[in-house]
């Protein structure tokens, strides 16, 4: 029951935080050394108390839910293996494990090797991951993961294509731009000339480096400079740089904007976890609504309700205003009532709750269908009753008989 409270899972997202937070002040304590042998007592101590806190965490998971919790078949399975294991190696080893073999071994731990492993201890701020999915507070930003997480194939092909467009661009400069400038460049004599030509030459003069300034042109950066340089020799030199942005920058970064975008809603769409919360979430509040407005109505505490309680309520302001949210008006106090009730004159808790319950919200299709078979039995047993035939459709039809009483009305 602990394992299994939200107030366990809280506290467990808090200690994820707060460890998050002893990391970052280790980490500024590493490169200063400016924070005191008091920090450093209470950044060590802090390490055991996470490790043996998210430790006994994963232990009883382990014994509520079982094995079959950690397999990863499913979302929570890997969540949970994920989660068992960054405890393991970024808690367990490195906290543990490597400071009991450096004292069995003799060894340093400013060694090159255990100093990278512990480097790996930074992964632990993988965990925040579940706190985003578990606490509805951080629902944006696990929203924003998932869909970093459902775009990584589009920033794949992405660059994929960005390559092709520049590498195919590269081809193209070397041809209108590099080599004609180095024409000008072996044909000129002025000494100034030749410095500014080999000052943009230098990044331009290769597939490499052509493809790295594009590369500078399409993240925006200061290449006016350089372009207006070239445009001394080459005035017509802005529209292959200009074309570049067009297809690159414009038109295929908005499209791989768009189609993030889209994943991004199609992820928040399928969040069936989140919705099924979300749908909990308002059953409990329309419980307690009714609970509320059920005991308000029933004034002598009987913990039943009788006609003349009933119509009162509807009078009554607080009530009547609670009636109308549940889209109820003073006109259908009688019918409601009647509705309710099971034919003893009073209405109780359970009939009460039922009744709202089902009233409430839109009609369903299977509502309407379940409506029409009951109708079309009441029929049938009227035609019986009546002398006709049990399978004369005028008998059993009851869209039929629906449409003829309307279209006679």
């Amino acid at each position: 029951k602990l394992v299994t409270s939200w107030e366990f899972e809280l506290l467990s997202s808090i200690l994820i935080l707060a460890n998050c937070a002893t990391m970052g002040i280790q980490a500024q304590q590493e490169v200063t050394g400016g924070l005191g042998p008091v920090w450093a007592i209470f950044i060590d101590s802090s390490e055991h108390f996470f490790t043996a806190f998210f430790m006994m965490e994963c232990i009883l998971r382990f014994k509520v839910y079982g094995l079959s919790a950690f397999i990863p078949t499913k979302a929570d399975g890997r969540s949970n293996l994920m989660d068992a294991c960054l405890v393991f190696f970024t808690g367990v080893v490195i906290t543990w494990a490597i400071p009991l073999f450096t004292l069995l071994t003799g060894t340093t731990s400013d060694s090159g090797f255990l100093r990278m492993l512990t480097v790996f201890r930074a992964v632990r701020l993988a965990r925040l991951v579940r706190v985003f999915r578990k606490i509805p507070l951080f629902r944006e930003a696990w929203m924003l993961l998932c869909g970093l997480t459902d775009s990584c194939r589009t920033l794949f092909w992405t660059i994929v294509v960005i390559f092709f467009v520049t590498y195919g661009f590269a081809i193209f400069g070397i041809n209108l731009i590099v080599v004609p400038l180095q024409e000008l460049r072996a044909a000129t004599e002025d000494p100034e000339d030749i410095k500014r030509m080999d000052g943009f030459l230098s990044i331009l003069d290769g597939m490499d480096k052509l493809m790295f300034t594009l590369v500078q042109v399409l993240c925006e950066d200061s290449f006016h400079a350089f372009l207006r340089e070239i445009m001394h020799y080459l005035p017509w030199a802005w529209t292959y740089f200009y074309s570049y942005i067009a297809i690159a920058c414009l038109v295929l970064m908005n499209l791989v904007t768009a189609i993030i975008v889209e994943h991004a809603m199609e992820t928040s769409r399928g969040d069936h976890e989140q919705q099924l919360r979300d749908k909990i979430t308002r059953e409990e509040k329309e419980v307690k609504q009714l609970k509320h407005l059920f005991d308000v109505m029933d004034t002598d505490g009987s913990g039943t309700l009788c006609w003349e309680e009933f119509q009162e309520s509807f009078q009554h302001p607080e009530v009547g205003k609670m009636w109308r949210l549940l889209d109820f008006q003073p006109e259908d106090c009688k019918e409601l009532f009647r509705l309710l009730d099971d034919g003893d004159g009073e209405i109780e808790t359970t009939e009460f709750f039922e009744g709202l319950t089902r009233m409430k919200g839109m009609a369903m299709s299977k509502d309407i269908y379940r409506l029409q078979k009951h109708l079309d039995r009441f029929l049938q047993q009227v035609g019986e009753a009546l002398g006709l035939e049990p399978c004369s459709p005028k008998a059993v039809d009851s869209s039929a008989f629906m449409s003829k009483s309307f279209s006679s009305g």
